[in-house]
């Protein structure tokens, strides 16, 4: 299996606000789910193709539509890796940044702990202003592509 398919289904699925996506080709069944942790990739016994499904995103109550507004515009610092997001460098000390933290390009925001590998995660070149929301906790397991932080 090609890593490079998977990122392209990725950024396919961020790109048009897709919870759930599922490709079926003669040798493949790819299923992904944001925000899930279950990653399917299965050899298909059937030789025929199937059509590409792709579910939209559920439709937001009316009550959470402001809260959408409250965002827009926001940049959005993006896992580049799955494992596990570390807030602070050691439990005994603060977050690296939390709501209303200045930030510049090259700033670290996080860890995320991959392979036994603590790698810091960096807001990338564009990034820069205040953090508006911290959309992960200390310890949550993340997927490449996962929104760690909105930027304002």
């Amino acid at each position: 299996m090609d890593i490079k398919i998977i990122k392209e289904l990725t950024k396919l699925m961020r790109e048009n606000d897709l919870v759930e996506m599922e490709v079926e080709s003669e040798d493949l069944k790819v299923k992904l789910r944001k925000g899930g942790h279950d990653v399917t990739v299965a050899p298909v016994v059937q030789h025929h193709a199937a059509p590409v499904q792709a579910a939209a995103a559920p439709a937001a109550p009316a009550a959470a539509a402001p809260a959408v507004d409250e965002f827009a515009g926001c940049k959005q610092i993006i896992s580049p890796i799955p494992g596990t997001v570390y807030l602070k460098p050691n439990p005994d000390t603060p977050n690296f940044v939390s709501v209303g933290a200045q930030i510049d390009e090259g700033k670290v925001v996080c860890l995320i702990e991959a392979m036994k590998v603590f790698n810091e995660i960096k807001a990338e070149a564009g990034i820069k202003g205040t953090i508006r929301k911290v959309l992960v906790q200390d310890g949550q397991a993340v997927e490449y592509g996962t929104v760690l932080f909105l930027v304002g």
